[in-house]
């Protein structure tokens, strides 16, 4: 396994929660899938959730080489199953051509929030 790519972003929480104050949900549709919004929905932090997965597809991007045309639906965050390590990573459309493209099979997601801030690292790994 060789990794192909490293992605860090940061989004800050009052900052997620302050677009969607300001957009509503037009902006959460806009950026989250069906998926995404049903989990941070239901968490007790619904904003902190989204700026981590918000973090998560940026970091994704980067991983990827950040090319033009990856749509916000193209990277879903899922959350970690019992048993699993972390968060995983589906991708679509242009953001799975471009994996694709460049020999990634996997994406390795971790997520983390402390003192107002979500953070995301993401590596594309191959086989």
């Amino acid at each position: 396994m060789a990794v192909l790519g490293v992605g860090l972003d940061v989004c800050p929480i009052e900052r997620m929660s302050a677009a969607i104050a300001r957009h509503g949900d037009r902006f959460v549709q806009r950026i989250f899938t069906p998926a995404e919004i049903a989990y941070a929905s239901a968490r007790r932090n619904r904003d902190e959730a989204y700026a981590a997965r918000f973090a998560a597809k940026e970091a994704c991007s980067k991983a990827l080489g950040a090319p033009k045309g990856i749509d916000w639906h193209d990277v879903e965050v899922t959350p970690a199953r019992s048993g699993e390590h972390g968060p995983a990573v589906v991708l679509r459309g242009r953001a799975r051509e471009v994996a694709e493209q460049r020999g990634v099979v996997q994406i390795m997601l971790s997520i983390t929030h402390a003192a107002g801030v979500a953070a995301a690292v993401a590596i594309a790994v191959d086989a």
